[in-house]
């Protein structure tokens, strides 16, 4: 799949000299802005794009930029109407003694994005727990929203995705009842007490809403867009974005300490995402980054690999030698990330370690 270069130093909320530097220079060189768009908004990344391009003071074609200003006016009108069915559903769970913690894109367009609208998402996700969700979804139903039809497993770690149009737009939720699916890797366990008395409270207007704490939130969007099942589709620049951004923002309010002791692969992990939109200078602690080359950026990849995709499709586009390549020795970069590793030793740690265990036990799946 193709790079761009210039979408990914916009993986951020907040730009800084040498990211608008790199923005200007990046726009110089592009040579496929129809392509840039097109993987700008399947990515989430068309309003953040906009962004830093007007902010960068950029040379960009007059297409281009008018495309940018309509998809920011949908964006703007959808998140406008997210927003606000989401604090009418929160208001009728908590009418109903429901304990909703709202996740990921939802609560970062309250706790971390300026704009909602800078925040696109499919759907929005909240987690009960396994008493409660049933009955969370029912109310939703009650209220009007249709349930998918789309088949997924009895012990699923969310229920059947909800919609509903308002004006035009399609608003979607999902409930969850566990936060990873049941599936390698072995995800850590979840005490949904615990999540509970550790979270945070914020406001959407009127209404209070639950949000993970610090630690939780930025483990919890590693593990989601990071270090999904090997078959599950690769992560969005949208994903390093919310983590970039969230850690500049709260850099001196979450505790490394604990990151260290609890989520040691998710704090190895994060600063690696320079690789993909360069770290604000005068925001992160040097100590933080020491592990990171900043002066050379690797090439931040996907994992191509079986079963990402499948032995048919890879043996239609590779030789048997670029799959087991692609399989065995995976993207450095990509290998850092997911197993929370660094340097070259830990690159063959992991890829020897934890990477062929993997792939035996997606090959036994199979088998079984």
């Amino acid at each position: 799949m193709k790079r761009y270069p210039l979408l990914e130093v916009c993986a951020r909320v907040d730009g800084h000299r040498v990211q608008r530097e790199m923005v200007r220079e990046y726009c110089r060189t592009c040579d496929d802005w129809n392509g840039l768009l097109e993987r700008a908004e399947r990515e989430g990344m068309a309003p953040l794009l906009r962004k830093h391009l007007l902010e960068a003071g950029a040379d960009i074609p007059a297409g281009v930029r008018r495309s940018l200003n309509l998809l920011s006016t949908r964006h703007q009108k959808h998140a406008k109407i997210r927003l606000e069915v989401l604090e009418e559903v929160v208001c009728l769970f908590q009418q109903n003694r429901l304990t909703p913690i709202i996740l990921k894109g939802a609560a970062l367009c309250i706790t971390l994005y300026p704009d909602p609208a800078l925040r696109p998402m499919r759907d929005m996700d909240i987690l009960f727990s396994r008493d409660e969700a049933e009955k969370a979804q029912d109310l939703l139903k009650e209220s009007g929203f249709e349930e998918s039809t789309a088949p997924i497993p009895h012990d699923h770690h969310h229920l059947p995705s909800l919609h509903k149009t308002v004006e035009d737009v399609k608003v979607c939720f999902e409930l969850h009842r566990g936060l990873y699916p049941n599936i390698t890797p072995h995800y850590p366990a979840v005490d949904w007490e615990k999540l509970l008395e550790t979270s945070s409270r914020v406001r959407l207007n009127e209404t209070e809403l639950i949000v993970f704490n610090h630690e939780e939130t930025l483990h919890y969007l590693y593990q989601h867009g990071f270090r999904p099942p090997l078959t599950y589709e690769s992560f969005k620049l949208i994903n390093a974005a919310d983590i970039i951004s969230y850690t500049e923002k709260y850099f001196s309010e979450i505790s490394w300490e604990d990151m260290q002791t609890r989520f040691p692969d998710c704090r190895h992990a994060i600063p690696l995402l320079h690789h993909i939109s360069p770290w604000m200078p005068d925001n992160i602690a040097f100590d933080f980054i020491s592990d990171v080359d900043l002066k050379h950026r690797l090439k931040p990849a996907s994992y191509n690999g079986w079963p990402h995709k499948r032995l048919s499709i890879l043996k239609a586009e590779h030789s048997m030698i670029s799959i087991l390549k692609e399989t065995f020795f995976p993207p450095r970069w990509w290998v850092s990330v997911y197993y929370g590793s660094s340097g070259v030793a830990g690159y063959l740690r992991a890829v020897f370690r934890y990477h062929l265990r993997q792939i035996y036990l997606f090959a036994k799946l199979f088998r079984g």
